[in-house]
């Protein structure tokens, strides 16, 4: 006979990956449909489960958006921290964070985050998602500046550079296809080549 323990292991696992599920599936509908336009009857649809079943896991849309956006970020967050480990300059720690990065924007969750925005949430989790984004902002800012002082980037407005980094790396998520020419490393690889060395040809000394 299963001890009492395992049965409630049992139970609060099943749950967590039946969550876990949920909010995949519902990423996909808001990345394919629309935030706005996806509906809770939809996502019950893709499930194969009834409406009731799901307010057993979340309470609203709204709360679905936020737990996608919540994980994405914690994504992003880990990005970081690997960065900052593992880079020894500030350009191996922007190369690190640029690889990874590129491969959240290219996933569920971070598609998601790109595309919905944050007009739809709270004004509570607007402010936590912006905050967010400003600290994400600054840290590359700090790697640039670290870079130039070390010598493994050349002078720049860092300012400017994170603008058109960003703008270029969130913009994936409007047309990144799972079954693209490209994978996630490489699409990174390339935008790093072209950060990196431009467009003009090197002349010859």
């Amino acid at each position: 006979m299963a001890s009492w323990t395992k049965e409630i292991q049992g139970r609060e696992e099943q749950r967590q990956l039946k969550g876990q599920a949920l909010l995949r599936t519902a990423a996909r509908l808001f990345n394919e449909t629309g935030f706005h336009q996806t509906t809770l009857e939809m996502l019950a649809q893709r499930l194969g489960v009834t409406k009731p079943t799901l307010y057993y896991y979340i309470k609203n849309k709204d709360d679905i958006l936020f737990e996608c956006n919540r994980l994405a970020l914690m994504q992003a967050q880990e990005a970081l921290e690997k960065a900052q480990a593992e880079g020894t300059t500030g350009l191996e720690k922007l190369r690190v964070l640029v690889t990874r990065y590129v491969h959240i924007v290219t996933e569920d969750f971070g598609i998601c985050l790109i595309l919905s925005g944050d007009q739809a949430l709270t004004q509570e989790n607007r402010q936590a998602l912006r905050t967010f984004r400003t600290t994400l902002d600054h840290t590359v800012r700090v790697m640039l500046e670290e870079g130039m002082r070390d010598g493994s980037i050349a002078p720049c407005n860092p300012k400017m550079v994170t603008f058109a980094l960003f703008g270029a790396f969130n913009w994936i998520a409007h047309w990144y296809k799972d079954d693209g020419e490209l994978k996630p490393e490489e699409i990174a690889e390339h935008f790093l080549s072209l950060f990196e060395n431009g467009l003009v040809p090197r002349t010859k000394s």
